[in-house]
């Protein structure tokens, strides 16, 4: 009797949710220009050939990746009450991965990095923002807000170092939960 060994089934789902995340370290930490997909595919423990089967291409990974970063629902549920000083702890909580405003901040040198970027925010974070701002000026407002963030996590996590001094990260938290706070009771 000859025993026939059947190939390991792959998990897709696993697989995709496992190259996202792989995707969005590499493009948080390196850009768009040097993350490669092999980089990404070897981070993921998969193929660069899956990857591109279930991506297509650098450009389509990178888009993927920043949507499923830039899910904010679940920021905005808790009220406008406070709202700034959470946005803070949540940005200072090193324990938290918190990929967007790198990956923002990191595709601005290739335009097409800046082209999906762009398209990214005004589909997925602005909409959202702004229904939850209200008027006067829900989009300038939703605007400030990710430019502030965005520069915000930018240099808290990539130089931490320039705010570790003589309690500097307090009170630029302090600063920048009250510049946003002020933002968002505009009315």
């Amino acid at each position: 009797m000859t025993t026939t060994i059947q190939p390991k089934r792959r998990n897709a789902e696993k697989s995709r949710a496992n190259i996202l995340a792989a995707a969005k370290k590499a493009f948080s930490e390196l850009g768009y220009v040097h993350a490669g997909i092999r980089d990404i595919a070897a981070i993921a423990e998969v193929s660069s050939t899956l990857l591109i089967r279930y991506y297509g291409s650098k450009a389509e990974l990178f888009e993927a990746a920043l949507i499923d970063a830039m899910q904010i629902d679940e920021l905005l549920k808790n009220g406008k009450k406070g709202f700034g000083e959470r946005l803070a702890k949540l940005f200072l909580n090193t324990n938290l991965d918190i990929p967007p405003p790198s990956m923002i901040a990191l595709a601005t040198t290739h335009p097409e990095a800046r082209e999906i970027t762009t398209r990214v925010i005004e589909a997925h974070i602005l909409p959202p923002f702004m229904k939850w701002l209200g008027a006067p000026d829900a989009r300038a407002r939703a605007l400030q807000i990710t430019l502030l963030s965005t520069g915000f996590v930018q240099y808290t996590r990539q130089l931490p170092k320039l705010f570790a001094a003589r309690g500097a990260d307090k009170k630029l938290a302090k600063w920048f939960a009250q510049s946003v706070q002020d933002i968002v009771d505009q009315a």
